[in-house]
């Protein structure tokens, strides 16, 4: 038996264009989606809960198994997908920075698309090592053999997926996993240092936003081996939507300024820094439309 209750979307919120983000990669193994239905879980109290996000007219329907803390699990995920889908942010401030340029007013044609996160912080920096200097087809195929050999199978629904291991799983990590499976020694030296970061309380999300400053936050993630600016400012983005957090130095992002003229220049960070400087305070989200842009 199902327990279910909805959350009331925004304004500017299309579904279908977070959705044809979602499943911009067939190798994405933490969650399943349909047409119309995403189906993910969440970790509540060391449990992993399976659900699912249905779109409906002006609403979003979560379903999930009952149990007796379902109470406690709705609270639990309504305040997850809002974070996930970033739904309490008003964009209206937004869509006029793009207007005002000429070369990002065709941007404008995916309004209501939200910048969509990565709520785990450990997550979020753990993809940023996966992804570092090969192509993003090659990093989904490095994150699902991880994820399967660490994480969590989850079914729901007649789906069947995963979800992302704990730190503690994966300080296993070891040499016969990365002969195995293709990663670098690299790769698995900057996982176990993250997963020893997390798992010895060194760095955590509350601890993150505890922090006063932007540059704080960064200075914190950087110091753990293996954490560049690129991979703080990406996890930066994706978990906490920090506005500024530009990931200097993606060939996505590069690609997606030079194709509507806004640099001439992908190796110039003068170029770049100069044009960010036009979208004061929406850094993050005009770079998550720029990479859409590309898709």
């Amino acid at each position: 038996m199902n327990a279910k209750t909805t959350i009331t979307l925004p304004r500017e919120f299309d579904f279908y264009k977070c959705l044809k983000f979602l499943q911009r990669n067939e190798e994405e193994c933490l969650f399943k989606t349909d047409h119309d239905t995403i189906y993910t879980s969440l970790k509540i109290h060391e449990e992993v809960v399976p659900f699912s996000i249905k779109a409906l007219d002006q609403e979003l329907e979560l379903n999930w198994s009952i149990n007796e803390n379902s109470e406690d699990l709705k609270d639990a995920l309504v305040i997850h997908v809002k974070e996930w889908l970033d739904l309490e942010r008003d964009l209206n401030a937004f869509y006029p920075k793009l207007d005002e340029t000429p070369n990002l007013k065709p941007l404008l044609r995916f309004k209501g698309l939200r910048l969509i996160g990565i709520p785990s912080l450990f997550e979020a920096l753990c993809w940023s090592v996966i992804g570092q200097q090969i192509n993003l087809n090659f990093a989904y195929k490095l994150k699902n053999r991880l994820v399967k050999a660490y994480g969590t199978q989850c079914e729901y629904q007649g789906k069947v997926f995963w979800h992302f291991p704990t730190p503690e799983r994966l300080l296993e990590l070891d040499d016969t996993f990365r002969e195995s499976n293709q990663y670098s020694r690299g790769k698995i030296n900057y996982l176990r240092n993250i997963a020893e970061a997390f798992a010895e309380g060194y760095v955590s999300k509350e601890k993150l936003k505890s922090l006063s400053s932007f540059e704080e936050r960064q200075r914190l993630l950087t110091q753990i081996k293996g954490i560049g600016e690129w991979s703080a400012n990406y996890a930066l983005m994706k978990c906490l939507h920090e506005p500024q957090a530009i990931p200097f130095g993606d060939t996505g992002l590069t690609q997606a300024l030079f194709n509507l003229g806004l640099i001439t220049d992908r190796k110039d960070r003068y170029q770049i820094e100069e044009f960010f400087k036009s979208v004061e305070e929406w850094e993050s989200y005009t770079t998550f439309y720029l990479w859409y842009s590309l898709m």
